[in-house]
């Protein structure tokens, strides 16, 4: 089948690019920001409706954000290549833990009834050929969670520090795993009601020649009183989750069966 052409930005194109300084941050303020927040909440709204009983894999887990949202729900693998962040996990309390290069996953065929890759394809240059090495790890009727981030022309300076190499819309994202042979069950947008207001922010700090005094992350602290107002629009964005696919937003998410024999 063929795919829809992608823009690919320069980049090293590795799997698990982000830095130390990226865990260090991430540590931080992933518990109480409102990013991170509202990511945890918009999963869960995801896979409300059928959360799985088996083994769930997050595949670059990082500092371990969702992985603490799952942990006592059912049981819970996580892998990432950098030895920080697994020490991060681990302080977090986090015991099954696997340190690995997302090129070479050392799982058997089927392990897996839950996998969630949430923003990793975007670092790697060959998106396909990892799905497909990813698909193998799951259980026929399992899952694979995607979620990257949409939309090209809102390509800043958040990217390149994070080494992304696109940005992906619907039917971009769509294509690439259908190509990886799963079978798209539902697909939307997310991070929906802040698009506005973020589309602009990226044209006017980015496409307009200002990304020079544009933050290295979207990550920046912000006050508290602001810190909860953006994380009950969250909760809202949670309930339209429950009842519909959203048109558009920032971020975009795709849940994909695995069909057929092991």
């Amino acid at each position: 089948m063929p795919v829809a052409q992608r823009t690919s930005r320069p980049g090293r194109g590795r799997a698990g690019s982000v830095n130390d300084r990226e865990f260090e941050l991430l540590d931080r303020i992933e518990e109480n920001h409102w990013w991170f927040v509202g990511k945890r909440k918009i999963l869960n709204a995801l896979l409300a409706r059928d959360p799985g009983e088996g083994v769930l894999l997050d595949l670059g887990c990082g500092t371990g954000g969702v992985l603490r949202n799952w942990m006592s729900r059912r049981p819970c693998v996580g892998t990432d290549r950098s030895e920080l962040a697994l020490q991060i996990c681990k302080k977090r309390g986090f015991e099954t833990l696997v340190r690995s290069d997302l090129n070479q996953l050392p799982f058997p065929k089927g392990s897996f009834d839950t996998v969630l890759l949430l923003d990793v394809i975007e670092h790697l240059d060959d998106d396909i050929a990892f799905l497909e090495n990813v698909a193998d790890l799951v259980a026929p009727g399992g899952r694979i969670v995607v979620a990257v981030p949409a939309f090209q022309f809102l390509w800043s300076k958040h990217d390149e520090t994070f080494e992304h190499r696109r940005r992906y819309s619907a039917g971009q994202l769509e294509a690439v795993i259908r190509a990886a042979g799963l079978t798209p069950e539902r697909r939307t947008y997310t991070n929906a009601l802040l698009f506005p207001l973020a589309a602009l922010w990226r044209i006017l700090s980015y496409r307009l020649g200002l990304g020079r005094f544009a933050p290295e992350t979207d990550f920046w602290a912000v006050p508290a009183w602001l810190n909860g107002l953006l994380t009950r629009l969250y909760d809202l964005e949670a309930w339209l989750l429950l009842r519909f696919d959203l048109p558009v937003g920032v971020s975009l998410v795709c849940i994909a069966r695995r069909d057929g024999p092991n």
